[in-house]
């Protein structure tokens, strides 16, 4: 119970970026014709930020559905939060009367990069299905072990994270320590 509302308050505090994974997620469920069974994107479970889904039966569905909206919100979220960093800590933008539009664009563009780029992860039921599709008893051939083992080893490891809204604490840390050092 401790670890869902820890995983909603993280939710909480990067909706907008919670959101934009779940459509992802919701995306690429239609494009690979698997069948979603919730669609509300925002709730109260631990499951918020995510898209509910029948078992995925194909070892490359199943990878591309944990990759591919953590990849999509990555490259969306990255440029916005190198922006936003970059005006507040490494130019400085001043919250004066002169700058104040482009502090608040900084201010926003910041959040949103940040947001976006703490939802990266699947769920962990995901995670784990992936690999025990991969490596299981019917695993995959050993070629495709070899190769995709160590992005199925990150894609675990950050929805362990995520689970625990661990991620959010070490961007914020990251952002920190970088924003001591500019």
């Amino acid at each position: 119970m401790i670890s869902t509302v820890i995983y909603f308050i993280g939710k909480v505090l990067t909706f907008p970026g919670a959101y934009i994974k779940a459509f992802f997620e919701h995306l690429i469920a239609r494009a690979f014709s698997i069948p979603v069974e919730d669609t509300k994107y925002l709730r109260f479970t631990d499951g918020c930020g995510h898209v509910e889904h029948d078992a995925i039966g194909s070892k490359a569905k199943i990878f591309f559905y944990c990759l591919l909206p953590g990849l999509f919100t990555a490259i969306i979220g990255t440029p916005m939060l190198y922006m936003g960093f970059a005006g507040l800590f490494f130019f400085k933008v001043p919250n004066d009367s002169s700058t104040m539009l482009m502090f608040i664009v900084y201010c926003i563009l910041f959040y949103l990069g940040f947001s976006l780029c703490a939802n990266q992860y699947p769920l962990m039921e995901d995670a784990i299905g992936l690999w025990h599709a991969l490596y299981g008893k019917d695993g995959a051939n050993l070629f495709v072990k070899i190769v995709l083992f160590i992005p199925t080893v990150l894609i675990i490891a950050g929805a362990f994270l995520e689970r625990y809204a661990l991620n959010i604490l070490l961007m914020a840390g990251t952002v920190a320590f970088a924003a001591l050092t500019a």
